[in-house]
């Protein structure tokens, strides 16, 4: 049976503080609020497959990895919505076009279409209340951009995205590779 996994960015050590900003939301987070039941990341491809093909798939990105530390800096917030039902917030990250460059390389290495949506960001919430926008305002006013070095994980991920369970995980700054 195939399940959902996503190959995504890890925050090193400031995934606390992604965390404890989100939970800034939590009188308007529905579905989605980041450290309730995932992890902080940005995703780099969603994907879904057989559990038996994961270590292959994970060894095939890990060859064409970068061994050097990439470090992200969060300065921006995101609102959206896509159906006017649900909004979410996110934050966004500089260096864009070096994460646009990894998706297109996962998505060959993994002779998988490259998506002309792919947005690089890190979810804090999902919500359906329409007064979203005002504790976003509120939140970003007081907000000190995050800036950390992130690593590669490859994890489980659940049918709105959150990333549930790491399985491997490259720490780029020692250049290790190992299962979780």
């Amino acid at each position: 049976m195939k399940r959902k996994y996503n190959l995504a960015l890890i925050p090193a050590s400031k995934g606390d503080e992604a965390i404890a900003l989100a939970k800034k939301f939590s009188n308007v987070a529905d579905e989605y609020l980041l450290g309730d039941r995932s992890f902080p990341h940005v995703t780099l491809y969603q994907f879904q497959t057989e559990e038996k093909e994961i270590e292959h798939i994970w060894e095939r990105v890990c060859d064409i990895w970068e061994e050097q530390p990439l470090f992200l800096t969060f300065s921006k917030f995101s609102c959206i919505t896509f159906d006017n039902n649900i909004f979410w917030v996110s934050l966004l990250p500089d260096n864009c076009d070096t994460l646009h460059k990894m998706h297109g390389s996962i998505a060959n290495t993994l002779r998988l279409p490259i998506k002309t949506t792919f947005d690089p960001h890190m979810t804090l919430i999902s919500t359906k209340n329409k007064e979203y926008e005002e504790a976003a305002a509120l939140v970003s006013d007081s907000y000190k951009p995050i800036t950390d070095r992130f690593t590669l994980s490859l994890g489980v991920s659940d049918d709105i995205g959150q990333l549930t369970n790491i399985i491997y995980h490259c720490d780029i700054k020692r250049s290790v590779s190992c299962k979780l």
